[in-house]
């Protein structure tokens, strides 16, 4: 499942959590994974589709602010990433 996150990234917040208990899985643990299948049987015509012909451009920004809060003196980033099609 980790796979599909590249083209459905609506179950990657699940799919992550799952992944998480991947070393000690519980019961609860393959229901929610079922469950996670399930809702990817009603879906699969629904996804982000790449045309391979058309060139892509992949643009990212960031934002840091080292130490910035002044209380904690914790330090705080922020990215945004952009697919582009350049045509």
């Amino acid at each position: 499942m980790l796979y599909l996150i590249a083209s459905m990234p609506d179950i990657m917040f699940v799919v992550c959590l799952c992944a998480r208990f991947q070393s000690n899985p519980k019961e609860s643990h393959l229901k929610d994974a079922k469950r996670i299948i399930k809702y990817l049987k009603g879906t699969s015509s629904v996804g982000l589709w790449y045309p391979s012909h058309a060139p892509i451009q992949l643009v990212g920004y960031s934002d840091s602010d080292f130490a910035g809060c002044k209380l904690e003196r914790k330090s705080t980033s922020g990215t945004r990433h952009l697919l582009l099609d350049r045509m």
